[in-house]
């Protein structure tokens, strides 16, 4: 118990040490870090619909809130298969929506696994406790994970220290094969966290890692060292998989806006030039220690833990790991470059889909782990006296000259021109951080014994300098305009929910430029996100479409069309339009138009000599339907992924539902099989003989299935590796 108490101890230390640097967001109920656009228009909006679901009995594979239906999974970013966000969705919600409070405290806990993580990899290095802690602040707290503002990005980086963990066990040749297929198996994990680009880095630079566990010299080659890179590549691909089937499935249907001046479909690079802003400016790589000079990055890791790492490199280079991660340092920093490093240009050219991860500045996340970990190293060196006098001395004074320096450039700036902004005060925190860790040191090498105190006096160091950056961004919740604007149509949304029939509205973007159906649990017909089904966005833009996806109400300012009347007014002036022409949720038709190809289609839609009350558009020969007048269908019960109908036909007719039609929705009428065709290539449409019939659509994708499948493999194995002796297996 003694023992279990003490491995404890740490842990609590950690989580009373993040959450005291976060006071602001979760003590003092003041202060927000929801003010991005970004964060607040599209990730709360995720968030909630997630929410939403998980209460109401259902996981979040589908969302019918955006764009006529879209898949949560196959996106990526919404985070729908993150155990993390599970805890998240479970919270109670406040009528209804997820808490403010609660999404701070997210935010904070996924900071918190941060520095634990860190903090292990470190001891398993054998650095100190002291050491370790410094590292895990750092990384959690700052740098990539303190910054970035995006929950997805920051647990995509959140697994990175338990993957080198365990592949360096391997290296030291510690339950081998156990310790490889973990380290896979977390690699495919960290795609599951909602974002995909730092893990397809991650996994680029393991790649490199093996090829230097095979080429360093170490013992003669044997062909069973191969069991090891096989059971990490096996681990990695069955849990990823669970995330890469589904996004895959997606991708291909879908286009993608990339930056560039078109949007591009799957199998169409993501062009060059686009990179050139997404990558890390070199200018901005002063603002690794300067903030301010960072230029739309999250470079900055501060003046503690870069002169911390420098002297771990000079102090520590004899051995092999310290080499090791300032390689992984250093190529991590090449990688951010992008478009201005010849590396990235040549993986770009010769990896498949490396395209895809669009933003080479995520790499950051990798140059600051491996400096916050020879940041360990550095403090033990001082701390154990291994960093030699003269090391001691050239420190001090370097520190002391670009004190002197930073202070001496903030006179001169002073006296030229005034401040534009908060760029001179940076610099003084910079100045007077860079003096203060000289001071430290100077206390050190005078007084040997001030070990403990000394490492105290550095982690406070760090947590100071690393405030004025990281909760700089938490503003109070008066100026943070983009939250309070998304809560601002809740009216509108009240009177959207008591119509009796099936609502679906459009938006003006400038007006709500929120996920607003994803928000308020309205159908919509747009939204906010990275990309669309290729077959809806050619469409989606034309009335005439529309609506066929029964829009039948406009949020604007202003009426667009002159048939449209106004069935609400908002406090804040917006007006809620009834569309008049738009074709129910649920129809039937008894005809049939094929054409050849989807142009087709939409021409021959968009053509006013079509009758599309009573025809359908397929791309195809159409099926054989039967004329006559009568013929009715309602929607019985409408669920996120499964949908009944009750269906009164005079003759053989298709039912219509102006859903978007995607791979895995399955149909049955009378409980059996019954193919569903793409309705002018955007709906799903089932034919149904004469009579009364249930058609039930069903959401069972088998990409989502066969991939969890894959994923509990993966996991079976490891968790078998782990507790079995075979996991003892290493190559002699």
């Amino acid at each position: 118990m003694l023992r279990f108490a003490r491995n404890l101890a740490i842990p609590v230390l950690l989580l009373a040490i993040t959450v005291a640097f976060s006071w602001k967001v979760v003590l003092s109920g003041q202060y927000t870090l929801l003010n991005s656009p970004d964060v607040v228009n599209q990730v709360m909006p995720w968030l909630q619909e997630e929410a939403t679901q998980w209460h109401s009995g259902h996981f979040p594979v589908w969302d019918t809130h955006l764009w006529g239906g879209v898949p949560l999974v196959g996106q990526v970013q919404p985070g729908a298969l993150n155990p993390l966000n599970w805890i998240l969705f479970s919270m109670p919600l406040e009528h209804g929506f997820i808490q403010i409070p609660i999404l701070h405290w997210y935010w904070v806990s996924i900071q918190f696994l941060a520095v634990l993580f860190c903090y292990w990899l470190c001891r398993d290095l054998g650095r100190s406790r002291l050491a370790s802690m410094l590292a895990g602040c750092a990384f959690g707290l700052g740098g990539y994970i303190g910054i970035i503002g995006w929950p997805q990005r920051m647990m995509g980086a959140l697994l990175l220290p338990l993957i080198l963990m365990f592949f360096f066990r391997v290296m030291r040749n510690e339950r081998a094969l156990s310790n490889a297929a973990l380290s896979g198996a977390l690699l495919g994990a960290s795609f599951l966290a909602g974002h995909h680009e730092l893990p397809t880095f991650v996994a680029v630079f393991m790649i490199g890692l093996w090829i230097y566990y095979f080429a360093a010299p170490r013992r003669p080659w044997q062909w069973k060292s191969l069991v090891l890179p096989a059971a990490f590549l096996a681990c990695f691909a069955l849990i990823a998989a669970a995330q890469i089937l589904p996004a895959y499935e997606l991708g291909q249907l879908s286009l993608r806006w990339v930056g560039a001046p078109n949007p591009i479909e799957w199998n169409q690079k993501v062009p060059y030039s686009v990179f050139d802003d997404f990558s890390l400016y070199p200018t901005a790589i002063l603002g690794i220690v300067l903030p301010g000079f960072q230029r739309n990055s999250v470079i900055f890791i501060g003046v503690v833990i870069v002169a911390l790492g420098l002297l771990g490199v000079s102090a520590k280079s004899g051995e092999r790991m310290v080499r090791i991660l300032a390689a992984i340092g250093a190529g991590g920093l090449f990688l951010s470059l992008g478009a201005r490093s010849l590396f990235h240009g040549v993986l770009y050219s010769l990896i498949p889909n490396f395209d895809k991860a669009r933003s080479p500045s995520c790499a950051e996340a990798i140059f600051h782990l491996a400096i916050i970990v020879l940041a360990a190293y550095g403090l033990d060196a001082l701390r154990t006296s291994q960093a030699n006098d003269a090391m001691g001395k050239f420190s001090i004074r370097f520190l002391l000259s670009m004190a002197a320096f930073l202070y001496g450039s903030l006179i001169v700036l002073l006296t030229v021109r005034p401040a534009a902004g908060e760029e001179y005060t940076l610099l003084g925190q910079t100045a007077l951080v860079t003096l203060l860790l000289a001071a430290i040191f100077l206390i050190w090498k005078s007084s040997p014994h001030s070990s403990i105190s000394g490492a105290v006096l550095v982690i406070l160091l760090l947590l100071f300098e690393l405030n004025n950056v990281t909760t700089h961004t938490y503003v109070p919740f008066a100026a943070a305009p983009a939250l309070q604007k998304l809560y601002e149509n809740h009216d509108i949304a009240e009177f959207l929910k008591k119509i009796p029939n099936q609502v679906r509205v459009e938006v003006d973007e400038k007006e709500i430029p929120s996920n607003f159906g994803d928000w308020f649990g309205i159908d919509q017909i747009d939204g906010y996100q990275a990309g669309a089904l290729k077959s809806i966005a050619d469409v989606q833009g034309s009335w005439k479409y529309r609506t066929l996806f029964a829009v039948n109400y406009s949020i604007a300012r202003n009426p667009a069309r002159p048939d449209q009347t106004v069935a609400f007014q908002a406090q804040n002036g917006l007006k809620v339009f009834a569309n008049p022409d738009a074709f129910p949720r649920a129809r039937v038709v008894h005809s049939g138009i094929g054409a050849a190809d989807g142009q087709a289609v939409i021409a021959a839609v968009l053509n006013p000599a079509t009758d599309l009350q009573r025809s359908v558009v397929l791309q195809g020969q159409a099926p054989q339907l039967e004329v006559c007048d009568a013929g009715n269908v309602g929607i019985e019960r409408y669920r996120p992924t499964s949908v009944v109908m009750r269906a009164d036909l005079a003759c053989k007719s298709m039912v219509i539902l102006a859903d978007a039609w995607f791979p895995g929705w399955k149909a049955f009428v009378d409980n059996k099989p019954a193919p569903i065709h793409a309705a002018y290539n955007v709906m799903r449409g089932v034919v149904v003989d004469g009579g009364r019939h249930q058609v039930v659509l069903v959401y069972r994708p088998a990409s989502i299935y066969t991939g969890a499948a894959l994923a509990f493999v993966g996991i079976a194995f490891c968790v078998f590796l782990r507790f079995s002796r075979y996991g003892n297996w290493q190559p002699r």
